[in-house]
């Protein structure tokens, strides 16, 4: 190897390279207050990735609430955004669960509401994905891989929830997000309401999920505050992927992997046990309302897009 590839190399040890799905979504200004409010703390750059916004008409917007004193700003490391008070282990907890919520973008859904609780601390987004157009393009790969996950469906039922998928226009998905460092944290299931996902920073937090895990229809979740739910879907940040557990014919928990578009279908067609609260639907003037705001990003780059203009009106001269 030469000294100066070993010097990048050097150099790009513990950086982040993950590239980030941003400049999406436009910003709903109450929706940015409420989040910052509700979180006693948030880096600008959680911000930008829970909302997959334009970071520069982020920074414009947040200037604005700091300049009317809406919010307040400080540095740690980062520059993050408060209103009364700030917690600063709220930091790394939604910067955690951010990763977790843009790891469902890339798998090719999108985001309607986003809210923030501080108590648990815990990011809330309604996702929503038009599967089937996904599935019929002309240039998808993974249609292979979507019909024999199809056949090892552990039942006909999983089969007709597998189908739904691909045969509605879009589906909907409420998720709830929490993460864990460290076995002193308090973490549980609270609510059956919506898919839940934990997010941890690398695989050495498993075991502390893995000897909670209980089988909800046979537990109270009401006033729980010792088990988490057995169907739980798990980020790991060190992997950028999410993963399960399933006992096998042993009763020992198995850890499987979701790291596409069909292998998490698969997920919660046979293995997610609130699957009433998917919503599908044919109905594409409820679709479009869904995408208002990334609709609204689409106008704005194209409007400002000043290099783009310039070329075509280069081009008209020529």
């Amino acid at each position: 190897m030469k000294i100066t590839e070993k010097i990048c190399k050097k150099l790009l040890e513990g950086v982040n390279l993950k590239k980030y799905i941003v400049n999406k979504r436009a910003i709903d200004s109450d929706e940015l207050l409420h989040l910052i409010i509700a979180s006693n703390g948030i880096y600008e750059s959680t911000l930008e990735k829970l909302l997959q916004c334009n970071r520069i008409s982020l920074e414009a917007r947040l200037s604005t609430l700091e300049k009317h004193k809406w919010v307040s700003k400080k540095k740690l490391s980062k520059h993050f955004y408060y209103a009364k008070k700030f917690d600063l282990d709220n930091l790394k907890h939604f910067d955690l669960q951010a990763d977790a919520l843009q790891k469902m973008l890339a798998l090719g859904f999108r985001t309607n509401k986003i809210s923030i609780s501080n108590h648990p601390k815990q990011v809330t987004a309604s996702f929503h994905s038009a599967v089937k157009k996904i599935y019929t393009h002309k240039n998808f790969s993974q249609k292979p891989q979507a019909f024999q996950l199809f056949n090892q469906c552990l039942s006909n039922e999983n089969k007709e929830l597998f189908s739904k998928f691909i045969n509605h226009q879009h589906v909907e998905l409420p998720i709830q997000f929490s993460s864990i460092y460290d076995k002193n944290q308090p973490i549980h299931t609270h609510s059956l309401d919506a898919l839940d996902v934990i997010a941890i920073p690398t695989k050495q937090q498993l075991p502390i999920i893995r000897e909670k895990l209980k089988d909800f229809n046979m537990y109270r979740v009401k006033n729980n505050t010792g088990f988490i739910r057995d169907d739980i879907l798990i980020y790991i940040q060190s992997e950028d992927c999410f993963f399960f557990y399933s006992k096998n014919e042993q009763r020992q928990w198995i850890l499987y992997k979701v790291d596409s578009l069909f292998e998490f279908i698969y997920y919660l067609a046979n293995y997610f046990k609130s699957s009433k609260q998917l919503t599908f639907s044919n109905d594409k003037e409820k679709y479009k309302a869904l995408e208002t705001l990334y609709t609204k990003s689409s106008a704005n780059r194209k409007q400002y897009n000043t290099i783009a203009k310039k070329k075509a009106k280069k081009e008209a001269q020529s």
